[in-house]
This record gives structure tokens, C-alpha cells and sequence, in this order.
């Protein structure tokens, strides 16, 4: 499972990773995106496509959440966590319960744990509109969803 962070938008019912600059530019990983123009990209993404403002149908950041023993953090997998199946969780530097509760001093910005992504409670995606553009997405998706609540 891939956990997202950043600007993505849906262009032609497909959703795609934005860059933007001086110009608007699409990423894509999926195979069929060269059926709508996509070129093969260089910087680790297969395919991209330069696009106007107005071929977006709606627009999105993402931030990918979970929820462990009771809190709420963002969370973080790279290869290698992906790998023994964990991801790692990063603390709200404003939730002193789950400081003192994981032991770690307050205003920690890089406090952090790491855990089996079988001991995940709930795992989502909140999505907040980028403005300028449409937002017709569910502003909440969840990716695993805990059968208790």
C-alpha cells in the first residue's frame, strides 16, 4: 500500500500527483496514462503531461493519517519500512497526552515511533482542496478502517 503526501489533482477520471512551477505538470504510475498524452518522465515517476489549469476536474492536498493506541499521527513508510511491514508515526506537537504517553519530551518535532502496520487501529487519507480548483473528492478515505468503532 502506498501512503500519500502532497498536491494531487484528477484529470480525465484519473488522479495524479501535481508539480507545479512555471507550468502545471501531471504525474502518473499508471501504464494506460500514455493513452491520454503522458510521456515517460525521468525523475522517478513514469509518465507526466503538461496541462492547463482548466483540464483539471478537482484538486487536493493529501495527508495520510493513522490511528494508534487512541492517537492520531501522520505517518511515514519508506522502502525499507515497507519492506518489514511497519511504518513510522510522527506525534502532533501539541498532543501532550501522547507525549507523555510514548515518553518523549514536548515540542519534539522529530518525535517518532515506528510500528507493525498490523497494530494500526484506522488508516486514512485527508484530503483538504487546493485552492483555485474543484474539490470533488471525499474529503475522507479510508485505506484500513477498525471494525470497533
Amino acid at each position: 500500500m502506498n501512503y500519500r503526501f502532497g498536491s494531487y489533482v484528477v484529470y480525465n477520471e484519473l488522479e495524479c500527483y501535481m508539480i507545479s512551477g512555471k507550468e502545471w505538470k501531471i504525474v502518473s504510475e499508471d501504464i494506460n496514462s500514455q493513452k491520454l498524452g503522458f510521456i515517460p518522465y525521468e525523475a522517478g515517476f513514469p509518465f507526466y503531461k503538461r496541462i492547463a489549469k482548466s483540464d483539471i476536474q478537482s484538486g487536493y492536498f493529501v495527508r495520510t493519517k493513522a490511528k494508534y493506541k487512541g492517537f492520531i499521527f501522520e505517518l511515514f513508510q519508506n522502502e525499507n519500512l515497507k519492506k518489514e511491514n511497519k511504518i513510522r508515526l510522527y506525534l502532533n506537537n501539541l498532543d501532550f497526552d501522547a507525549y507523555d504517553y510514548f515518553g518523549f519530551n514536548y515540542r519534539n518535532d522529530e518525535a517518532n515511533i515506528t510500528v507493525n502496520i498490523s497494530e494500526i487501529d484506522e488508516i486514512w487519507e485527508e484530503r483538504e482542496r487546493l485552492s483555485r480548483f474543484p474539490f470533488k473528492v471525499d474529503k475522507i478515505k479510508y485505506l484500513k478502517k477498525s471494525t470497533n468503532t
